[in-house]
């Protein structure tokens, strides 16, 4: 178990919807691990807000846009001396393979599985309190009630139109976090801020903390500057409060 917890603030929207991308695709992943109906119940719904939230057209150019700027970014460090350029080709390659997934992306298959009939009548249910109900879709009900080898078969078919996403969501992700190096700090009173460069291509904001805390950060930030106030909830039944502490933590400020 980690001795740390990490939180995250993204700095613009396509930063915000890789996250939430990722945080869908990890929880699927989690679902699909275990074998009860409940865990195939749970990867539906996330396959539903997977659906929803890859609606918009631009999503795949967005995704292109995200990696070529990644490989623009890494380009420019060849004249670096010192730079590992083993590496730096190898980061290059993987980025180059996502692009062409991506290009490639198969739309069609993806459409198929969001007009499915199965699938609509489900997740029109969903929206409704208790709307899957065994009696409100009896169809849904015979299928949990198959084996879970089933099941599972079907709920990969689904998602497999969703790989190359998934590719370059963790891919772009994995770049800007290894963009910035953790720094410790400390928030004077539980309040940090720090000016941005405006001009430089701030991505997400990381705060790292003792998995043994009794606080967790507030963080709000856009182009010119962000703030992290440290606040306490030692019952979630009332309003967390600022600490006045002064606390260490260790900071990044992913840019690339």
């Amino acid at each position: 178990m980690s001795h740390t917890i990490c939180y995250e603030q993204p700095l613009n929207e396509r930063v915000r919807t890789l996250l939430r991308m990722e945080y869908l695709f990890r929880q699927i992943h989690h679902a699909l691990s275990g074998n009860s109906t409940w865990d195939s119940r749970s990867a539906l719904q996330a396959l539903f807000d997977l659906l929803a939230l890859t609606g918009r057209n631009e999503l795949k150019s967005e995704l292109l846009k995200e990696l070529e700027r990644h490989t623009v970014a890494l380009n420019r460090l060849r004249q670096n001396p010192g730079i590992d350029i083993i590496r730096l080709n190898q980061t290059l390659d993987e980025i180059s393979a996502a692009c062409s997934r991506i290009h490639h992306f198969d739309s069609l298959s993806l459409e198929a599985v969001r007009q499915s009939d199965f699938l609509c009548a489900i997740h029109k249910r969903s929206q409704v309190p208790g709307g899957t109900c065994r009696f409100d879709l009896p169809a849904l009900y015979h299928w949990l009630q198959q084996d879970n080898a089933v099941r599972s078969r079907h709920l990969n078919e689904w998602l497999a139109p969703f790989a190359p996403m998934r590719e370059a969501v963790f891919l772009a992700l994995r770049l800007i976090r290894d963009s910035a190096t953790l720094r410790p700090e400390i928030a004077l009173g539980s309040f940090f801020q720090r000016a941005l460069d405006a001009g430089a291509p701030h991505q997400m904001i990381r705060v790292l903390l003792p998995a043994s805390s009794t606080l967790f950060p507030e963080i709000s930030g856009g182009r010119h500057r962000f703030t992290i106030r440290f606040l306490t909830q030692p019952d979630p039944n009332r309003r967390a409060v600022q600490s006045t502490a002064d606390v260490a933590f260790e900071l990044a400020c992913c840019t690339i």
